[in-house]
């Protein structure tokens, strides 16, 4: 019988990584990381150098959005510690993310000496840290389980589109394992059949028996890459649709069964009525949070709602449990019968259309709606869209052309995020796909330092940051001079930051220019378009979300 290939643990590691289409690993090297940074730098995976560890942790998860795996590699206790925000905001919106931690040699471990990098007597403290925010988290010790223990993780990240936390002492990283079979795991294997069952029945019954359903679909039905499967669900039974905060319809916008952009006070006229009249809101992969629901300014009892998120099925005092959506979009799309849509719905109200006629008045100074309606029509298909913030806000009610990815982190909410998924994405596009970050000035300063990383690995990002002078979510919600930020002079990092251009903007008429600018870049680095707009500019759902959100 012959014996197995072997290999090292990081070998294994980077070898499963490959087999789902990861061909980047995010991190930042340190002395108890170094040998799967030395295995890496031998193989066909490139390691990605982002500036820290946070923003590294960022990049993987904008990289997990857009090719349904990612990982990050960091050393132990500053590196373990420093990705932890990142890595929560992955939990929190269901992002399958590798997050792995270098450690001690394992002996170690025992004895607990003090050494660099160590809290005293808590060597376990990055694992009892990562429990809380994984779906899995593991200290890989035993040589003879490291490949089970490895295959373990990624079955559960892949099945359960979250994120998970392997710490590898540093003498196990080099340990030699049986080279990996292909990788097997379900998506499905939570599923209980009685409940599904009975939940399936239950909201066939509701929808049919509603004069009117619609539906607000959120991020699940992006992790589980089912857009196809609910658009085919929409022409069958001619239920409509709107587009969310969190996990922003980018799939849908342009089709006639979109009504527009929900977020409660915040929507336009039409689209609240339609959505807040209907018999039946089935809140379908959508996490009914705050924001969502435009600071709870929504109206609508718990008697309209269905709630299907996290693998649950909830109206009023009902609740189904083990519920896999993949399983429940598909038996929906089975049983609920054909009808046509109702002509009275309002279709694609958004405050900035695609289609909208914009002609630029040249010496007027920008603001922030007309910002946006040129951005609206400045997008096309295979457009990487990342936004950040209030601009993530703003973004929510700007129609998105058919074809552009939209990323955002709107549950978890970090600033600054966005500008470290750019990064991400940067590595994940094809070539013929343009990357586009909308920040923010706050939130671009939290992350600024990845433009050196973009421009060293000569990708080409077009990257708008809106220049209001602070934080104007937080002038809005309570004002004072702590949200007063520093002055950047940020159309000059480019330079700075060792390569691309930049650009300002004061009126509609330098939009128009740095807009040609922007239609022909190629790099090498990103191209920084300032956009300069009045500290108090917002438009109205911003400020009704900002009142509900205002403290007293």
């Amino acid at each position: 019988m012959t014996s197995k290939k072997q290999i090292t643990v990081s070998d294994y590691i980077l070898r499963r990584l490959k087999s789902q289409g990861v061909d980047h690993v995010f991190g930042i090297p340190g002395d108890f990381i170094l040998p799967f940074f030395e295995v890496m730098a031998d193989s066909d995976m490139e390691q990605i150098a982002a500036c820290n560890e946070m923003n590294a942790g960022y990049a993987a998860d904008g990289y997990a959005r857009l090719k349904g795996l990612a990982a990050v590699a960091v050393t132990y206790g500053p590196g373990s510690f420093s990705l932890v925000n990142a890595v929560a905001g992955a939990f929190a919106e269901r992002v399958p993310l590798l997050a792995i931690s270098g450690g001690p040699r394992t002996e170690t471990y025992k004895n607990q000496p003090a050494l660099h990098h160590l809290l005293p007597e808590k060597y376990d403290a990055s694992i009892n840290i990562y429990k809380q925010i994984t779906a899995h988290c593991a200290l890989i010790n035993d040589t003879q389980q490291a490949a089970a223990e490895i295959d373990k993780a990624l079955t559960i990240c892949l099945e359960q589109s979250r994120p998970v936390f392997l710490e590898i002492p540093v003498d196990i990283q080099l340990t030699m394992v049986d080279e990996p079979e292909p990788l097997v795991f379900d998506r499905e294997n939570t599923k209980d059949d009685a409940a599904l069952n009975d939940a399936l029945q239950f909201i066939v019954k509701r929808i049919k028996k509603s004069k009117r359903t619609v539906i607000l679909p959120g991020h699940e039905i992006h992790r589980a890459e089912l857009q196809n499967k609910l658009i085919e669900l929409l022409d069958k039974t001619g239920i409509h649709v709107g587009s969310m905060f969190i996990g922003k319809a980018d799939y849908l916008e342009h089709l006639p069964c979109c009504i527009g952009a929900y977020q409660g006070a915040g929507s336009p006229k039409e689209v609240k009525e339609f959505v807040e009249e209907a018999e039946t809101v089935v809140f379908l992969g959508t996490v009914p949070s705050d924001f969502n629901l435009g600071g709870f300014t929504a109206k609508l009892t718990e008697q309209q709602k269905i709630v299907i998120w996290n693998d649950k099925v909830k109206c009023d005092d009902i609740s189904f449990e083990n519920i896999p959506i993949t399983t429940l979009l598909n038996k929906l799309v089975d049983e609920l019968p054909d009808g046509e849509p109702d002509a009275n719905a309002p279709v694609q109200q958004f405050s900035h259309r695609t289609a909208a006629e914009y002609i630029a008045d040249a010496d007027a100074v920008m603001t922030n709606k007309r910002f946006y309606d040129r951005m609206a029509g400045f997008f096309k298909k295979d457009d990487i869209v990342l936004a950040d913030a209030g601009c993530a806000i703003n973004s929510t009610h700007m129609q998105l052309p058919e074809g552009v990815d939209y990323v955002a982190s709107c549950y978890w909410a970090s600033i600054g995020m966005g500008f470290g998924a750019t990064l991400g994405a940067c590595m994940a596009a094809n070539e013929n796909q343009r990357v586009i970050a909308l920040e923010g000035d706050g939130s671009f300063q939290m992350t600024a330092q990845e433009l050196s990383t973009i421009a060293r690995y000569g990708k080409s990002a077009i990257v708008f940051v809106v220049n209001n002078k602070g934080y104007t979510a937080e002038r809005l919600i309570h004002d004072g001079p702590f949200n007063d930020i520093p002055a950047w002079n940020y159309h000059q990092l480019p330079a700075a930051f060792g390569g691309g251009d930049g650009i300002e903007v004061h009126t509609e008429g330098d939009l128009e220019m740095a807009l040609e600018r922007a239609e022909t870049w190629q790099g090498p680095g990103p191209l920084l378009i300032e956009v300069h707009i009045d500290p108090w500019d917002a438009s109205e759902a911003f400020k009704l979300m900002s009142e509900a959100l205002r403290t007293k």
